[in-house]
C-alpha cells in the first residue's frame, strides 16, 4: 500500500498543531520588510518597516488556577510521534515494531523515500537517523522515566532489563530544532513540495543536530524574518520581464535571513505572488499575465493595494 498524505496528515494533525504552537519549522521575527520597486524614476528602491505586535501565547488552566506544568516531555513526545507515523505508512500495511522500524531507518539511506524527499538523500538520512538514535528517549517517556534537568537538557532513563550504557542527552536548544525539523518534515510530505526557502531552513536545522545523526553538515540557512519586494516588471524585446538577480543580492546583503516574497503588479493591473527564492538566478524571468512562472501565481488585487498608504509608485 502506498503511503498515504491524507492519513498521515489526519493521524499526525494533534501533534502537528501543538509542535507549530511552539516551534515552528520557519521561527519568523514578528514584522515586515518591504522592499518598495513601485516607483519606476528611483534608482534604488524605498524601505519600510511594517511593525507587529507580539504573539499572544495560550495559558492553560486547572480548576480555575495558571498550571505549572512542565510539559517538555510531551513535547518530545509528540514530534517523535510524528516520525513513527511516517514510518508506520512507509511499512503499511505490514505491522513493524519500533525496534524494526529504527533498523530499517538506519540501514543505508533509510526506507523508501516519499516526495518531496525523493532527491534529497541528505536530508532524508539524517531525518531517519534522527528518529533512530532518539529511541531510548522515547522510550523513557512511554515505558520510563525522562530525566528533564534544570537547564532544559532531556535525559534517557536506563532500561533495567539491559546493560547500563551512556544515556541520550538532547539539549534544550536540540529539542526545539528536533521539533522543528519533524514540523518542516511533516509539512513537506504533506504538501508534496518542498520550496528553496523551505529546504534551506531544514538543512540549517538539520546541521545542528549532528550530534543525533551523526552525519556531517549540508549548506543550509535558517530563515528568521520576511521581506516583501514590490515591484513591477520591465518592458524588453521579449515582452515583460522580471529580472531577480539585482533583487535577490540587495535583500540577501541587507536581510541574510530573510525569506523574500515578491508582488509583481503588471500594466493591465494583474498582480502575480511568489517565492523570490524559487525565481531563476541565471537569467531573467518573462511574464505573461494568463500563464505565470511555475513559481509565481495571480493574487487578489488587494494584495498590492493594501500597501497604497506607504505611497503611491
Amino acid at each position: 500500500m502506498a503511503f498515504s498524505t491524507m492519513r498521515f496528515g489526519q493521524d499526525s494533525a494533534f501533534e502537528r498543531y501543538v509542535l507549530d504552537e511552539i516551534a515552528p519549522a520557519l521561527l519568523i521575527t514578528p514584522g515586515l520588510q518591504i522592499v518598495d520597486y513601485r516607483d519606476e524614476n528611483r534608482s534604488s528602491p524605498r524601505i519600510h518597516a511594517v511593525v507587529a505586535g507580539a504573539p499572544v501565547r495560550a495559558v492553560a488552566h486547572v480548576n480555575g488556577q495558571p498550571t505549572d506544568i512542565n510539559i517538555t516531555p510531551m513535547i518530545f513526545g509528540a514530534a517523535w510521534k510524528v516520525l513513527d507515523l511516517v514510518l508506520d505508512g512507509i511499512f503499511s500495511p505490514t505491522p513493524m515494531s519500533i525496534e524494526g522500524k529504527c533498523r530499517n531507518a538506519l540501514t543505508g539511506n533509510g526506507p523508501q523515500r516519499l516526495p518531496p524527499f525523493k532527491s534529497e538523500v541528505e536530508a532524508w538520512r539524517r531525518i531517519m537517523r534522527l528518529y533512530a538514535n532518539t529511541l531510548d528517549l522515547r522510550h523513557s517517556v512511554v515505558h520510563r522515566e525522562l530525566i528533564v534537568h534544570p537547564d532544559g537538557r532531556l535525559e534517557a532513563s536506563s532500561d533495567p532489563t539491559k546493560p547500563r550504557t551512556s544515556p541520550t542527552i538532547i539539549t534544550r536548544d536540540e529539542l526545539g530544532y528536533f521539533c522543528r525539523v519533524v514540523q518542516g518534515f511533516a509539512e513537506a510530505l504533506i504538501n508534496g513540495s518542498l520550496t528553496a526557502r523551505e529546504r534551506a531552513n531544514l538543512l540549517f536545522l538539520l546541521d545542528q543536530l549532528q550530534t543525533h545523526h551523526g552525519l556531517g553538515a549540508l549548506p543550509g540557512r535558517e530563515i528568521t524574518r520576511l521581506v516583501l519586494v514590490m515591484a513591477k516588471p520591465q518592458m524588453t524585446e521579449d515582452g515583460l520581464s522580471f529580472d531577480a538577480r539585482p533583487v535577490l543580492k540587495l535583500v540577501r546583503e541587507k536581510w541574510p535571513t530573510a525569506g523574500i516574497d515578491l508582488l509583481l503588479r503588471l500594466p493591465d493591473g494583474t498582480v502575480l505572488g511568489g517565492e523570490l527564492e524559487q525565481a531563476p538566478t541565471d537569467r531573467a524571468t518573462v511574464i505573461h499575465a494568463q500563464r505565470p512562472p511555475k513559481w509565481m501565481e495571480a493574487l487578489p488585487a488587494t494584495e498590492w493595494s493594501q500597501w497604497d498608504r506607504l505611497g503611491a509608485g
